[in-house]
């Protein structure tokens, strides 16, 4: 009994001077601010059912907007894929992901993404994107951007000669993919041999059927098939690698005429070259980013024009007016491009009511505040597009189509973003805008079309891009 009394006394005692240390001497813990508002729904499920279906029918801006409304806040909480997530909307919200958050974020990339590209285990993304913008800027500076606008201008007309001339009936998406990349192919990796260009177009539709894909990797599944087709494609990478590698060793003043010769002698600030993996990641990254977006460009552009035809008009004149000026001279040039400001805003409307991607997510690499609410670190992010271009408080009326929102000085920064912003800034957006705007130059000048499948739905294929559902059909005219 005394050994008991003895044990409660000294456990109180303890407790007792605890408290009085915490309450007297013990720094006060910095009141933390609250989570954003929100749920995170059904345990581990949350709410991916709900994302995802309105991920596939382009409805990404709905779920945003009806929680937006609910919670009464631009920032709100949820649980996606069983990671907790809070998504952000709106021009303010914009600014901060793109640029203040270069010490706070980094590109989250799913599960899926960095099994088929191994080098994301070991590169830092945004190291990744500095080195993928001096590539570009190389590609598109003033000595070389000249060159790629007459290749674009050549491979246009080629390719419509081949595959558009003479056809009463094309699938438009479809042929503006090949298009898209063959020239990709040509200008990151320099091949021009046909039936090879065909080939890889063939594993490339299978490898990025598996970027959003379960990551399941059991034969007859979608990621399995991506692995594999991944694989041989490296496989192959590496002898392109070699071959490159034993011309630069015996010419060092070989032109860098695209951008794989280009990688292979890129150094990082210590002088380091690129490992092999690397660099096939890189090249797969820029033929990825830049075939597969622009060709849905181009498509829903194409689409657009044809369902307004009061618009179509005007670019018509427009691009009389440049091949008018034009003559003598057969190519398009810088010049020629700086000229197509009517048709570059019906781009833009095109993509502010129809975002070929609906948002990104980004991950969060320390504790951060924003409106007064706490965001742990780990915690993912996700920007949509889509919930700020269809907001009627930064684009009046959003539901009518009018391309004349973005003459004279625009819109509000941050509020259309389809490049990215800021220091995330797409590395490639220059180069999609050049090769958009010549096809489209081409295709106005030389045919007329019409919808085969007027009310064709838009949906989002393996949760990735922006795709009319058969492929946007058309009957062709030659003008």
């Amino acid at each position: 009994m005394d050994l008991f009394l003895l044990f409660v006394t000294t456990l109180l005692s303890m407790i007792i001077i605890n408290f009085l240390f915490k309450y007297f001497f013990a720094k006060p813990k910095e009141n933390i601010l609250p989570a954003p508002p929100g749920t995170f729904g059904w345990p581990i499920i949350g709410e991916t059912i709900q994302f995802l279906v309105s991920l596939h029918y382009g409805l990404v801006h709905k779920f945003v907007e009806e929680r937006t409304k609910k919670y009464n806040s631009n920032v709100f909480k949820t649980s996606i894929l069983g990671q907790k997530v809070v998504i952000f909307s709106g021009p303010a919200a914009n600014k901060f992901i793109f640029t203040k958050g270069k010490k706070l974020f980094i590109g989250w990339r799913p599960n899926s993404v960095q099994k088929l590209f191994p080098s994301t285990s070991f590169v830092h993304i945004e190291h990744d994107t500095k080195r993928a913008q001096n590539v570009i800027n190389y590609l598109l500076n003033s000595k070389n951007v000249e060159k790629l606008i007459s290749t674009m201008d050549y491979m246009s007309t080629i390719h419509l000669e081949n595959h558009w001339k003479g056809k009463y009936e094309v699938i438009v998406y479809d042929l503006v993919k090949l298009f898209t990349f063959s020239l990709s192919i040509k200008a990151f990796m320099g091949i021009e041999d046909s039936e090879k260009i065909l080939h890889f177009y063939e594993k490339f539709k299978i490898f990025t059927q598996g970027l959003l894909a379960v990551d399941i990797n059991l034969p007859g599944t979608t990621f399995y098939k991506a692995m594999k087709a991944g694989n041989e494609l490296r496989k192959e990478m590496k002898v392109i690698i070699e071959e490159r590698r034993a011309k630069l060793l015996e010419n060092l003043e070989l032109p860098k005429v695209d951008v794989l010769t280009q990688l292979i002698n890129e150094q990082d600030e210590n002088g380091k070259y690129m490992t092999e993996i690397e660099i096939m990641d890189k090249v797969f990254g820029f033929i990825i980013g830049s075939y597969d977006t622009t060709a849905t460009t181009i498509t829903l552009t194409m689409k657009y024009l044809q369902e307004k035809p009061e618009f179509f008009t005007e670019i018509i004149q427009e691009q009389n007016e440049i091949s008018r000026q034009m003559i003598p001279r057969k190519e398009l040039c810088w010049d020629d491009i700086g000229k197509m400001k009517k048709t570059w805003n019906f781009v833009n409307e095109v993509l502010r009511n129809t975002p070929v991607v609906q948002g990104i997510f980004r991950e969060a690499m320390e504790d951060f505040t924003y409106e007064d609410f706490h965001v742990p670190k780990g915690w993912k992010i996700y920007v949509s597009f889509g919930a700020t271009q269809k907001n009627g408080k930064y684009f009046p009326n959003p539901m009518r189509f009018d391309s004349s929102r973005f003459e004279g000085n625009g819109q509000i920064p941050y509020t259309l973003i389809p490049f990215g912003g800021g220091h995330r800034m797409c590395p490639g957006q220059e180069f999609a805008r050049i090769l958009i705007l010549v096809f489209l130059h081409h295709v106005l000048k030389n045919f007329r079309w019409e919808d085969k499948v007027p009310s064709e739905k838009i949906l989002y294929p393996y949760f990735l891009l922006a795709i009319p559902r058969d492929g946007y059909p058309v009957t062709l005219s030659s003008v």
